[in-house]
């Protein structure tokens, strides 16, 4: 007989894009111009999943990754490694965390689910740690980004509905307090983690350039190449 081995009770989810020319960092790419954008978000991509770290006994780390025609397990693989993968699905972004969160909190038993981006480069895995450490005690837990959005957003799965994605105006600075408010309205609590800043516009890079000069990850080297970063 063979026993099933059941999947561990927290889920890190990594909602992330396929490298293309002129499909990611489009609002560096005035600035910078298509090809250089992309060599930013590959940057960013890299150095994020380096500061995050690999599945666990008692984590799960998943790629979600959005749906593209390049998509197939030879890009797949260049980009993300041997991580565990998912598509997203889901017309909006919305749309996409909710059915994230649904299918493996209600289809896959897990107890803890945290979502995360690829925008901090400098995001670790200590801070996702003190995330599900506070689910411990809260029923929300959300990384409050300085544009008015989030960096991180998380649950236990007695507390989750997807009404916690539904209509709202993404990369709006009304995304937080939407977000709080509602939780708010369901009388559910809440730990809030330090303010940070995610890289989507031109005064991003240049704070992240002038704050991260010596950084040794592959975003600070290619500023470097590039004179933006001492």
């Amino acid at each position: 007989m063979f026993a099933t081995i059941p999947p561990p009770a927290r889920r890190l989810l990594v909602f992330a894009r396929l490298p293309e020319l002129g499909k990611v960092k489009t609002r560096l790419s005035p600035d910078l111009g298509e090809e250089k954008a992309l060599a930013v978000y590959e940057a960013m991509l890299h150095d994020s999943l380096e500061a995050i770290g690999g599945s666990t006994e008692d984590l799960d780390v998943e790629i979600v990754w959005a749906p593209t025609p390049d998509a197939n397990g030879e890009t797949l693989r260049r980009a993300f490694g041997d991580r565990s993968l998912a598509m997203q699905t889901g017309a909006t972004l919305g749309d996409r965390l909710a059915m994230a969160f649904s299918e493996r909190f209600y289809f896959q038993q897990t107890e803890r689910i945290i979502a995360v981006g690829v925008d901090d480069p400098l995001l670790t895995r200590a801070t996702v740690e003190e995330a599900f450490a506070l689910l411990e005690s809260c029923e929300w837990v959300i990384g409050p980004a300085s544009d008015g959005g989030y960096y991180l957003i998380g649950c236990r799965s007695p507390s989750f509905t997807p009404a916690i994605f539904r209509d709202v105006r993404w990369g709006t600075s009304s995304v937080l307090p939407l977000t709080l408010e509602r939780i708010r309205q369901w009388q559910h609590t809440v730990a809030m983690l330090p303010e940070r800043y995610d890289i989507d516009v031109m005064e991003d890079l240049r704070r992240f350039a002038a704050e991260h000069a010596a950084g040794e990850g592959r975003l600070p080297r290619l500023l470097r190449e590039w004179g933006m970063a001492a």
